[in-house]
C-alpha cells in the first residue's frame, strides 16, 4: 500500500525544486525527504527523480505520476476535512432556494464566504419563485428557503422575517403608461401585465396582479427581459430595476396609489422542528445581516 507521507514529500519536492526545500518545508532532515522518496520509488517500481546533477529533476516518469499525485493529495485532503466535520456533527450536504427579486450581488458575496468557511460542503442552490419555495422547504427538499412573505408557509415552516425589498412599477419609454401621470388600478386593468407565480399557478399575498391580462413568469429576471422588450409592465424589485432605469431602458410609472415605495415582507424558512448544524445556523445568521445591510 503506498504511503501517503512519502507521496506528499515527493509533491513538495518537485514543487520546491530540491530535496532541502522539501526538508524545510515539512520540518524534516534532508535524508529522511531522501528516504521518503526513495522508499516511494520502490513502492512504484519507478524512478522519480534524476539524481545525477546537482538538483534532483524529474524523470518523464516523475513528471507523469506528479499530477496524479497531487490529485491524490487533494481528495487525501477532502477525505480528512469530510471527516472531520462529519465528527462534529456538520452537515456535509444543504440544499437551499432563493426567489430571484432577492439575488443581490451580496447575496452571491454570500454564497462565496459560504464555501470558503464550509469548503467540503455539496451545495444544491437553486431559484425558485417564492410559493414553490415555500412547497419544497415544506416537503424538506430544500433544508433554507429566502422567499416573500407567504402567509400560509407561516402555519407549516419555521420562519424568521428579515427585511423589506422596495418594489417599483416600471414599463419600457415606448409603453402608453411611460408618461402618464396618477395612473390608477383601473386605467391599468387594458394593459398587460408581466408578474410572478410559481408551478402551482398561486399568486403571493403580496404581490398580486391587478391587470386583466397577465403573462406569468417563474421568476422576475424573466419579468425584466420581458419589459425590456416593450412588453408589457410590472412591479419589480428596486435593486434589479434601478440601472435599467438609469440609463433610460425602463421608466418609473406614476402609480395614484404608491404613496410611498411599496415594499414586500421577506422570510428565511426552514422545514417545522428540524434541528440545525453548523452550516444552517450560520449561513441563517449571515443572510440575516446581509439583508439588513441591503434593505
Amino acid at each position: 500500500m503506498l504511503n501517503l507521507e512519502y507521496i506528499r514529500m515527493f509533491v513538495i519536492a518537485a514543487e520546491q525544486g530540491s530535496f532541502s526545500a522539501c526538508a524545510r518545508k515539512t520540518g524534516k532532515v534532508q535524508s529522511a525527504v531522501s528516504q521518503a522518496i526513495n522508499n516511494l520509488e520502490i513502492d512504484l517500481g519507478v524512478t522519480l527523480f534524476d539524481r545525477t546533477s546537482r538538483q534532483p529533476v524529474l524523470t518523464e516518469a516523475g513528471t507523469r505520476l506528479l499530477k496524479m499525485a497531487q490529485g491524490l493529495l487533494v481528495q487525501a485532503d477532502e477525505l480528512s476535512k469530510t471527516a472531520a466535520a462529519i465528527s462534529q456533527s456538520q452537515e456535509t450536504r444543504l440544499s437551499i432556494a432563493i426567489d430571484d427579486g432577492m439575488l443581490t450581488p451580496a447575496i452571491y458575496a454570500l454564497i462565496a464566504r459560504l464555501e470558503s468557511r464550509f469548503s467540503t460542503l455539496e451545495l444544491d442552490f437553486a431559484t425558485l419563485p417564492s410559493h414553490d419555495i415555500a412547497l419544497a422547504v415544506e416537503s424538506g427538499k430544500i433544508d433554507l428557503g429566502l422567499m416573500f412573505s407567504e402567509i400560509e408557509s407561516m402555519k407549516t415552516t419555521d420562519f424568521f422575517f428579515v427585511a423589506n425589498v422596495p418594489f417599483v412599477a416600471v414599463c419600457h419609454p415606448s409603453h402608453p403608461l411611460a408618461e402618464a401621470s396618477k395612473i390608477s388600478s383601473t386605467a391599468l386593468l387594458q394593459h398587460k401585465q408581466i408578474a410572478v407565480r410559481g408551478s402551482a399557478k398561486r399568486e403571493s399575498q403580496f404581490l398580486i396582479s391587478m391587470a386583466s391580462n397577465v403573462w406569468w413568469c417563474s421568476g422576475y429576471q424573466h419579468a425584466l427581459s420581458l419589459l425590456l422588450q416593450g412588453i408589457g409592465w410590472a412591479y419589480l424589485p428596486a435593486f434589479m430595476a434601478k440601472d435599467a432605469l438609469i440609463t433610460g431602458k425602463l421608466k418609473p410609472m406614476d402609480m395614484v396609489f404608491d404613496h410611498k415605495t411599496w415594499s414586500v415582507p421577506v422570510d428565511i424558512i426552514t422545514p417545522r422542528g428540524r434541528l440545525h448544524g453548523p452550516v444552517v445556523q450560520w449561513f441563517s445568521n449571515e443572510l440575516k445581516k446581509t439583508l439588513a445591510e441591503e434593505f
